[in-house]
């Protein structure tokens, strides 16, 4: 028993591990490629992708987040991150429209601002289990900036998606309990 404890363990920690994550600079742009794969429906998935209210709540760095305005699967959502780089920490904030494709797809397009920032996020089922698949391309203000930006946003995409997988299996878990018969 104890064994067997101890191999769910180490097989959560090594899914929560299993995010891919590439960025490059490409001339004055930078592209952004993730993919992981949970344990959940696509539907399951979704629901925490697209809980923009909630997401300060399990995504670290997330300061805040809020849908301005709703029209059908269209949103306009505000951000705001605080993130640690060596000697101090970058504060931005975003404003995103959102497009939704329900259960297969996220586009996300930035307003305002002097950053071009796009990217997909696509959801496939695969042998029991959702791919999430994300592609970003990032104009900054400073090529120097680009540059100095790849490991850091390598590493905040990574740690964003980790986040958004633990939270899929602590959802489907909680809702497995939740829908499992009590015996006394």
């Amino acid at each position: 028993m104890k064994l067997m404890c101890l191999l769910l363990l180490l097989s959560s920690f090594a899914t929560a591990n299993d995010v891919r994550v590439t960025a490059r600079k490409e001339a004055d742009l930078v592209k952004i490629d993730a993919e992981f794969s949970v344990a959940v429906s696509k539907e399951q998935a979704w629901q925490v992708m697209v809980d923009f209210e909630h997401m300060p709540q399990f995504l670290p760095q997330l300061v805040s987040s809020h849908i301005i305005s709703q029209s059908g699967n269209h949103l306009r959502v505000s951000q705001a991150l605080n993130v640690p780089l060596s000697l101090f920490n970058y504060q931005y904030e975003s404003v995103r429209d959102i497009d939704l494709k329900p259960f297969s797809e996220i586009r996300a397009t930035s307003v305002g601002g002097s950053e071009a920032y796009k990217s997909v996020a696509l959801l496939k089922p695969a042998l029991g289990q959702t791919v999430i698949s994300y592609h970003a391309e990032w104009l900054p203000e400073s090529s120097l900036l680009a540059g100095f930006a790849l490991d850091t946003m390598r590493n905040q995409i990574r740690q964003q998606f980790t986040a958004m997988q633990q939270e899929m299996l602590k959802r489907h878990d909680q809702r497995a309990s939740a829908s499992t018969p009590q015996t006394h």
